[in-house]
């Protein structure tokens, strides 16, 4: 019986093995088959839209085909300096928002609250018209800032470290106070290095937020000059005239890459601030 059941064992075991090879490689699969179709050749795409050949004009026939060069260097720039930008600037008034909320005593501090919260629930959509005036109003239309100063402060960012500064002890503040700092001294000096991990986990999020943002960043901008990795996928077919497969599969790498090096980097930090806030009570229930 004892033999019986470690055979089952071992079986069991091999059988959970294999389906978690099966599984891994589903996984890889899309991330293999982009890297291949990025290395082939004009050439060997062309074939594919060979058919259209019999069916339109010669002149339509080359529009489709002959696609001219993508600007992949400017917007892989363009996203870098948007969202390393639009990042810092996040941690930034995340911060003040939330260490306002966590330790000070206001009128109207609730309400402007439940502001927050209620700013979180709105689809992403409606924002379209009111950004795209903004943007016009402030003369930003159409330049980098349009995409850095409207996503620098976020919802999400100021309940994020609301919740990690409320873990903060009032004494460690007061003894800041105490030696002479001021309150933004007491806050970049004493909390937030107390809070690091949420501080990386709030910067990595919000970096990966701006990087793959689509539909607002479309309400802003009109010249390529100005285009994000998100831009240029969205705009392919209507500013180059058609698609090519080994083109755009080199710009999901080109927009992959950049978010899986930042969560390599800062993996640690990530997981300890995303779990530092459902570990400590204290911070909820103040």
């Amino acid at each position: 019986m004892a033999l019986m059941g470690t055979a089952g064992d071992k079986r069991g075991r091999f059988w959970h093995v294999a389906l978690a090879w099966l599984l891994a490689a589903l996984v890889v699969l899309p991330f293999v088959q982009t890297v291949w179709l990025s290395r082939q050749s004009r050439r060997s795409i062309d074939r594919g839209y060979n058919y259209l050949a019999r069916r339109l004009p010669e002149q339509e026939v080359r529009r489709r085909v002959s696609i001219p060069q993508r600007p992949l260097r400017l917007a892989a720039v363009n996203s870098v300096v948007v969202s390393t930008a639009t990042a810092a600037l996040c941690v930034v008034t995340a911060s003040m928002a939330g260490y306002a909320f966590a330790k000070k005593r206001f009128r109207g501090k609730a309400l402007l609250f439940d502001l927050v919260l209620m700013s979180m629930a709105v689809p992403t959509v409606i924002l379209m018209v009111p950004l795209f005036r903004l943007t016009v109003l402030l003369r930003l239309y159409d330049t980098m800032g349009a995409l850095i100063l409207p996503f620098a402060v976020t919802g999400f960012g100021i309940l994020y470290m609301r919740y990690a500064i409320s873990a903060v002890p009032d004494s460690l503040i007061d003894s800041a106070r105490v030696d002479g700092l001021s309150e933004t001294g007491a806050l970049f000096r004493v909390v937030l290095p107390a809070i690091w991990p949420s501080v990386a986990t709030l910067a990595v999020l919000q970096f990966i937020a701006s990087w793959s943002a689509f539909v607002l960043p479309h309400a802003v901008i009109a010249s390529p000059r100005n285009y994000t990795i998100g831009l240029l996928l969205g705009r392919l077919m209507a500013d180059y005239g058609g698609l090519m497969w080994n083109d755009i599969m080199v710009i999901v790498i080109a927009a992959l890459v950049p978010v899986l090096l930042a969560f390599l980097v800062f993996n640690r930090w990530v997981l300890q601030g995303a779990t530092a806030i459902g570990d400590d009570r204290s911070a909820i229930e103040t």
